[in-house]
This record gives structure tokens, C-alpha cells and sequence, in this order.
């Protein structure tokens, strides 16, 4: 596989990966909430990563790329730190914060992704971009929820 093949693929697997277990989080957290404000958002962010995901992967095939397997141990891990970090607090502002860091970190792992991978083409980019701008809207509308 040649260097820009390498990065349209990497990239492409780095928005689906991310936006599967953005997916996961939603499904976690969405029984704890009880404001309805915070639950409309969760529901439009998971909409919004079972489109990104679903693109990614159309794109992946287009390329003859079969997507990554899931990975449970990582699943398993969100799964006892949502119920961990909300033990004592279920609050809809510590939910808030708990989306509101899950959702940094992806913002910081998908930007390190883009400037690794210059030579993608752009539509992997464009999708990368989409997720991004679709995290930080929806940190703007959780920080409202702190």
C-alpha cells in the first residue's frame, strides 16, 4: 500500500473508531440522564456518530479496505468508567463533564491524525473534519449543561 493509500485508510479507521466509541459512550451515559435538555443532545450526537461511523466505513470499502474489528476491551473499559465516575454523582452536570472530556480527547486524537496524515485525500480529511467540527459544537451545547 502506497503513503497516501496508508493515510486515507488510517484516517478513515481513526473517524470510524472514534466515532464508534463516541456511539458507545452516548449508550452508556443516555439511561443515567435524567435532564431533558442533556438527553436531546446525547441522542443528536449519537446520530450524529452512527452517520460518521457508516461513512467511514462506506469509504473503507470503496478502497477495498474491510473495516477493524471492534475492540471490546475498550468498550468494557468506557463501560466501568462511565459507571465508576458516576457512582456518587449522576448529576447532569457531572454527565456533562464526563462527555465533555470523552469528547476532547477525541477532538485531540483526531487532530494529531490529520497532521500525521498531510498526504490523505480529501475526502478522508473532510470527514475528519466533520467529526471535529462535530465535537466542538457539541462541547458548546454540554458546557451550557455544566
Amino acid at each position: 500500500m502506497n503513503l497516501p493509500e496508508h493515510q486515507n485508510t488510517d484516517l478513515l479507521e481513526e473517524v470510524r473508531r472514534a466515532a464508534v466509541m463516541g456511539l458507545e459512550a452516548v449508550q452508556v451515559i443516555e439511561p443515567k440522564i435524567r435532564d431533558e435538555a442533556l438527553l436531546q443532545e446525547v441522542r443528536r450526537q449519537g446520530a450524529e456518530y452512527r452517520r460518521l461511523s457508516s461513512r467511514a466505513e462506506q469509504m473503507l470499502r470503496r478502497q477495498g479496505r474491510r473495516p477493524s474489528a471492534e475492540e471490546p476491551v475498550k468498550k468494557a473499559m468506557l463501560r466501568g468508567s462511565v459507571h465508576w465516575n458516576t457512582l456518587m454523582d449522576s448529576s447532569t452536570g457531572r454527565l456533562s463533564e464526563l462527555l465533555i472530556n470523552g469528547t476532547t480527547m477525541g477532538i485531540i486524537d483526531m487532530t494529531k491524525k490529520l497532521n500525521d496524515h498531510p498526504e490523505a485525500d480529501a475526502g478522508a480529511r473532510q470527514l475528519a473534519g466533520e467529526y471535529l467540527k462535530s465535537e466542538e459544537l457539541h462541547i458548546e451545547k454540554l458546557k451550557k449543561l455544566l
